[in-house]
């Protein structure tokens, strides 16, 4: 998506200066020319930060509070901005934010500002703000957002905190077996004939020297074997399967399911809530959700509420979400209260997230415990198998 910067007159003779989103110059000609404004000059946006990865969470709650807060004490936007900028906490947020304060200054909305930042700020944000000024409720839509983006963290945090534990154990007993079978056993087993030595034996020593005249070519191997992965994850087909594998495994789906579910409520409350139109609130949250076979389905999703179908009865016809969701969204429906019912219905699966996740952990931590023991109980065997025999010959 391009954006163009538009000099245009209307109707009735006034200026108009704006931005305009689009994939090419005819695209963006026909809007004008939908718009009934009569084209002056035009030109072609470059962002500023588009080399810039996008804010961390972090920071989007922190832009959204303040500057909330700010416009809905009363102070103009661009005052607002100008301290938002003195206060910004990193180089990199500073220069974000300069960028996003200087295209205001030229007469952009401040939806338009961040939209040229490419890729910096999510589409939500910038959809949420767009209605925000087309409402006259911008401080609202900010603060939604901020609380939006806060319990977006804490879901987050919640998945990180989960997995510290098992990752930590999972390399701990990669790097205990690899020093035992490496190092340990062939030092003590180096002092018993080979002909002697016990088929777990044998079969150890092999895979520790199959490592130690190898391991350059292991490591190359699983550094282009991560690569390969990432490069066919890039590709729409490959990924649209892997994300609803994602959705269908055993064990970890049910929790994916559940996660998505709390993400897809609390994109639809927000949305909703702020006044977008249905099938543009479907189509947003489709693509914040990060996941392209989600996304997909969304789009089926939209095609059937336009010819008139319930978002509950579409939703649940994809089989891709907790059942709860599509149920809530029904009873939403009914009462007219949609906005409210999502917003608790998210809160509802963050619970069942953090559920989800400690009843995964605590299936893990002993599946890894038991593997754990049963390995290095076979090195151990290993070991101690060589030395009763060399004992027995000796007696």
């Amino acid at each position: 998506m391009k954006s163009f910067q538009v000099k245009a007159i209307d109707a009735r003779g006034k200026n108009v200066n704006e931005v305009i989103f689009a994939e090419s110059v005819d695209e963006m000609l026909q809007t004008i020319k939908s718009k009934s404004l009569f084209l002056v000059d035009y030109y072609e946006t470059k962002s500023a930060t588009k080399s810039i990865s996008k804010l961390p969470v972090k920071s989007l709650v922190i832009f959204c509070r303040q500057l909330g807060t700010m416009i809905g004490a009363g102070i103009p936007i661009m005052q607002s901005l100008s301290m938002l900028l003195e206060k910004a906490d990193s180089p990199k947020s500073k220069r974000i934010y300069r960028n996003v304060f200087e295209e205001v200054q030229k007469g952009n909305s401040l939806s338009a500002a961040m939209q040229i930042q490419e890729g910096v700020f999510p589409e939500l944000l910038n959809n949420m703000i767009m209605a925000g000024e087309l409402s006259g409720t911008l401080d609202l839509s900010l603060n939604r957002m901020a609380a939006h983006f806060e319990k977006e963290a804490k879901l987050r945090n919640k998945i990180r905190s989960a997995s510290i534990y098992p990752s930590v154990l999972g390399v701990f007993s990669v790097a205990v077996v690899l020093a035992l079978v490496t190092f340990v056993l062939p030092s003590i087993t180096s002092m018993f004939p080979a002909e002697r030595m016990p088929w777990t034996t044998t079969i150890i020593l092999g895979f520790s020297d199959f490592l130690l005249s190898n391991w350059i070519v292991l490591v190359i191997g699983f550094v282009f074997l991560i690569i390969t992965i990432n490069l066919l994850l890039k590709i729409r087909d490959i990924r649209v399967q892997w994300d609803k594998f994602k959705l269908f495994m055993p064990i970890i789906g049910k929790l994916n399911q559940t996660i998505y579910s709390a993400r897809a409520a609390r994109s639809l409350s927000s949305l909703y809530s702020s006044g977008v139109q249905v099938l543009d609130m479907l189509e947003t949250t489709g693509r914040v959700l990060g996941n392209v076979y989600l996304e997909d389905m969304f789009m089926e999703i939209i095609d059937k509420v336009s010819r008139g179908e319930l978002i509950s009865k579409s939703i649940a016809e994809t089989g891709s979400f907790d059942p709860m969701l599509s149920s809530m969204i029904y009873v939403g429906e009914e009462t007219g209260a949609i906005g409210d019912i999502l917003d608790s219905t998210a809160d509802y699966f963050d619970n069942e997230a953090d559920s989800a996740l400690q009843r995964m952990i605590s299936l893990i931590e002993p599946m890894m415990i038991i593997v754990l023991g049963f390995v290095v109980g076979f090195i151990v065997l290993s070991i101690i198998q060589p030395i009763f025999q060399m004992y027995e010959i000796y007696q």
